[in-house]
């Protein structure tokens, strides 16, 4: 062999014909790749495919046998989904179908196998080298698949290291279905890319596309949006940015198309989000957001995996929903700021209900101003301090349409400085009904006249006032009884455990009775009443015609027999008809079987629990139940007197002669013809026996009269034959 240099492979590396210096093709085409530094083309994991030792590209045995099968296409002998393969860092897992990436591992002997397989259905990409070269050896490879139905890639990394080369797989693979990318920085440009091979690919068949997490600008998200409008198999799109990076135009681009299952934790959930998105909500239904589920009603059950930001955006959208009941806030500030940004744009909520909820009262503040259609505010367990209370008087005053007619205040810590700022804002809503400050022990006497001004401004509407639960003591209830004497429309008024309270305190509620208050039903459930109390009570009851419930606690009441002697009295004195006429008729019930609950409208109803196991009112004497019992009845009073007066004289009544006979008959003919409801057949036999006797007792009393007017009837007749005879 001549000798040869450097300078003589340099002068003739280019022309050279490779087929004379080899003895064989295949080596021929290795010196080509080695010349023209080729060595990275896929060519090259071609020539070696199947003679490269696995055991030295990859970390483990377990890798090694992953790559077999990649390269025989044998992926149907690996455990698990069928076709799937998953590319995870640092895993323990005894699953076939994960590759778990250590040091050692060739990712671009990886990216190729890949590549070349036509079995694999799903590629799960949990993780990338550091190295860019490693990472473009990888997706050089992976990019000539054409089997892949589902790719789903979530590692954080910057777009521009694999977009670029993920364009052709996404344009040329007709069989891929779902394409799913987790934070990937996108940004405008790789945006663009992605748009741009979207738009490109003839097979328009992807039926699911997640980008979540991507930095997306909204001007990127609407190209995306844009090159998918030919994607007529498009079921699932699924985009999900920090709350953060969204705003009003990034919802309003998404509202219709976004995937509600991939913004909802449960198909309950997603289909209310439907039915608020649609305007199909049933305006008679409330919507209920709690961290617990529910049948009874339309429960949003928060859970993981729950979009707040989309939960405010439809709400705050929607013109049909009435009543809002929000029992639960998620942890994370932001998105607790996302819900309520957008809830404050809904203008159709009538009723608002926050329960056990830290909320900030700035953050609701927007809608308490805006929200024209507003009539009911209740917020329960809410500590509202002073700071709370500043705000939430702030949104009141300067709230244009002054028509709350419930406003709940309740368990809230208020304090008597907190109070007196809301109700200072409360002055000008003239059409409230319902007014609780119930359970904030802090408000005190003071508490009590700052209710007053309220109660004096809305005295014309005022139908339910709520202060159980207050500490409120003798001096506090007097405050407030010398407010609401003026409440002619006050139907409710519930003062329970408010343990303070005295004989004295109760004595006041006198001037309530006595006034145009036309009060029907007062709590004073868990009260040591005692029997002053009660005399107190009774004392302030006499001759009162509106209150037909009083709510107490018979067994805790602190009440002896003298204390219900003395309402035995109070509904029927029997020492003379006169004053049987004159006791009261209207009071129907006294015990705990009543409790409130709201109605649809915000205002709250009376009802019975109707379980009775010690009788009809239990814990309280037969006699005082018998005659509420008879104040149900319409002739309350008649009942009582011929039941207590078996012997109802009549002589004092002879001096009207038989004008009072049909007086007497009519007063009677109640028990002859009415059927008491709570009384007895016996009894009512004995109603007309009485009717009968007393009668009987006026007409033997006068029996000339009686004779004289039977003669003068005849006489009548007979004047009326005759003159009948003679024409």
């Amino acid at each position: 062999m001549e000798s040869r240099d450097n300078n003589y492979y340099d002068v003739r590396a280019q022309d050279v014909k490779l087929e004379d210096i080899t003895s064989s093709a295949h080596n021929a085409k290795i010196l080509r790749m080695l010349r023209d530094d080729d060595l990275a083309s896929i060519e090259v994991y071609d020539v070696r495919a199947q003679d490269v030792k696995l055991e030295d590209i990859t970390s483990s045995a377990h890798n090694a046998e992953i790559l077999r099968r990649l390269r025989d296409d044998d992926l149907a002998s690996i455990e698990g989904k069928e076709g799937a393969l998953y590319i995870i860092m640092d895993y323990v897992s005894n699953c076939d179908d994960f590759f778990i990436v250590k040091e050692g591992d060739d990712w671009g002997w990886l990216g190729y196998f890949i590549g070349r397989n036509k079995q694999i259905r799903d590629l799960h990409l949990y993780c990338l080298p550091k190295d860019r070269d490693q990472v473009g050896a990888f997706m050089e490879g992976m990019k000539h698949n054409r089997s892949i139905e589902e790719f789903r890639f979530h590692h954080e990394i910057e777009g521009d290291s694999i977009i670029e080369r993920l364009a052709p797989f996404i344009i040329h693979n007709t069989n891929l279905k779902q394409l799913r990318l987790f934070e990937v920085d996108l940004g405008f440009n790789c945006a663009h890319r992605l748009a741009v091979a979207l738009i490109q690919r003839q097979h328009k068949s992807l039926t699911r596309l997640s980008l979540k997490y991507n930095n997306l600008s909204n001007e990127a998200l609407e190209e995306i949006i844009a090159a998918l409008s030919g994607y007529k198999q498009l079921e699932s799109l699924c985009v999900e940015e920090n709350l953060s990076r969204r705003d009003q135009k990034y919802y309003d681009m998404l509202a219709h198309i976004i995937d509600l299952k991939c913004i909802t934790s449960s198909k309950k959930n997603a289909e209310i989000l439907r039915r608020l998105r649609d305007d199909t909500w049933d305006e008679n239904e409330d919507l209920f957001i709690a961290d617990y589920d529910s049948d009874c009603g339309e429960y949003f059950c928060s859970e993981e995996g729950d979009d707040w930001g989309w939960l405010g955006y439809f709400i705050g959208k929607n013109e049909q929903i009435r009543g809002l009941n929000l029992h639960c806030l998620p942890e994370e500030e932001d998105e607790v700021d996302a819900f309520m940004e957008s809830l404050c744009r809904n203008q159709s909520i009538e009723r608002l209900d926050i329960r056990r909820c830290d909320i900030d009262i700035s953050s609701l503040s927007p809608f308490i101003i805006n929200s024209r259609n507003l009539r009911a505010l209740e917020l329960w367990n809410v500590d509202i301090s002073l700071e709370n209370a500043s705000n939430l008087a702030m949104a009141l005053s300067r709230r244009q349409h002054k028509n709350l007619t419930r406003f709940v205040l309740s368990r809230n810590n208020l304090s008597s400085e907190a109070l007196a700022e809301i109700t200072a804002a409360l002055t000008g809503y003239s059409s409230l009904e319902s007014f609780s400050v119930s359970g904030n022990v802090l408000i005190g006497r003071d508490g009590c006249v700052s209710l007053g001004a309220i109660i004096r401004v809305a005295a014309l509407h005022l139908e339910q006032v709520f202060h159980d639960d207050d500490d409120l003591d003798d001096e506090g209830l007097q405050t407030l009884v010398a407010a609401l004497t003026n409440a002619t429309t006050l139907q409710l008024l519930a003062l329970s455990r408010n343990l303070s309270i005295t004989a004295a305190g109760l004595r006041a509620l006198s001037h309530l009775f006595s006034s145009a208050c036309p009060l029907e039903t007062l709590f004073l459930e868990d009260m040591n009443i005692g029997d002053e109390g009660a005399e107190a009570l009774v004392d302030g009851l006499r001759g009162n015609t509106t209150l037909k419930h009083l709510v107490l606690t018979p067994d805790s009441a602190g009440i002896t027999s003298t204390g219900w002697t003395a309402f035995s009295r109070l509904l029927c004195d029997t020492s003379s008809i006169n004053n049987t006429y004159r006791s009261n008729h209207t009071l129907e019930h006294i015990g705990d079987d009543y409790h409130y609950v709201s109605d649809p409208f915000g205002g709250p109803k009376l009802f019975r629990s109707g379980n009775y196991s010690g009788g009809y009112f239990p814990c309280i004497p037969p006699a005082v139940v018998q005659y509420l019992k008879i104040n149900k009845e319409n002739y309350a009073a008649k009942i009582k007197i011929g039941r207590c007066h078996p012997d109802i004289p009549v002589e004092v009544f002879f001096g009207y002669k038989l004008k009072f006979l049909p007086l007497l008959v009519s007063w009677f003919v109640g028990f002859g013809t009415r059927k008491c409801s709570n009384c007895q057949n016996s009894t009512t036999r004995e109603f007309q026996r009485r009717e009968l006797s007393a009668v009987y007792k006026f007409i033997r009393g006068m029996p000339m009269l009686a004779v004289d007017g039977q003669i003068q009837m005849r006489l009548k007749s007979s004047c009326g034959r005759k003159r009948k005879f003679d024409e």
